[in-house]
This record gives C-alpha cells, structure tokens and sequence, in this order.
C-alpha cells in the first residue's frame, strides 16, 4: 500500500508507526523539517519538505499519482480540504481522509463526500479504520 500524507505535525509523528510495515510505503509532504526528520527515522518513510505546499509539483513528487491512500493531516482545515479534494477529482486517489478540527466542516464535507476524521481521543483509530473502510 502506498501512503500518501500532507502535513507534518504530532498527529503525524503518532499516525506514521502505526502505518508502518511490510508492504506500506509512506511519503510525508510537510514544510516542518524537524517533524520530517523524525518521521524520516521509520523504515519505509520518505519526507519531502515544502516551501509552497498547495503546488501540485510536490504532490507528483510525494507519488500522488501512485498513492492508494492520501491522508490531509495538517493542522490547516481550509488547506486539508483543497488537497483533499486535488487528491480525490484530479489525481483519482482511491481512498482519500481529510481531517478537520471544526465541526460544521466536517458535517459539510462528509456529505460531499469526503472520509472526514475530527479531533477525538481515537483519531488514530478513526483514521485507520477511514482507511481500512
């Protein structure tokens, strides 16, 4: 499986051990270099830093066109939503998770379709099973 995820953070640090494993490749888009650099020390994880990261350029080289699961986790709602989107209508990325602290956006994106995960005690847990489901 390969894992595509925008968004360096402390949800990233603890999401990328639990993605990791045999047949998983990560790639972490992040403009935080010490988060990627702590990412980076999992085997099976690539980091690629950002200097403008809504440009398409670092999505293709993250491998967004060979991504079977694309997982927006920065902690930019607005910004989450439009990779979301770039990933699902014009890079056909099958399973696609966005996650977003307001509610009324994800009540909003879940109907449009989106697999939405908010803050929770198990976000983990809910964005493995958004990718599992």
């Amino acid at each position: 499986m390969r894992v595509l995820i925008y968004g360096c953070n402390r949800l990233t640090t603890n999401l990328v051990p639990d993605l990791v494993g045999d047949d998983t490749e990560i790639t972490v888009l992040g403009a935080e270099r010490e988060c990627l650099e702590s990412v980076g020390t999992h085997p099976g994880v690539r980091v690629v830093l950002t200097a403008e990261p809504m440009m398409q350029d670092y999505l293709q080289e993250g491998g967004i066109n060979q991504a079977d699961v694309f997982l927006a986790m920065s902690g930019d709602d607005h910004q989450n939503i439009l990779v979301s989107q770039i990933a699902k209508h014009i890079f056909n990325v099958p399973k696609v998770v966005c996650h977003l602290g307001n509610p009324q956006l994800q009540v909003l994106y879940a109907a449009l379709g989106l697999d939405v995960v908010g803050y929770s005690f198990g976000l983990l847990q809910d964005v493995r099973q958004a990718i599992e489901g």
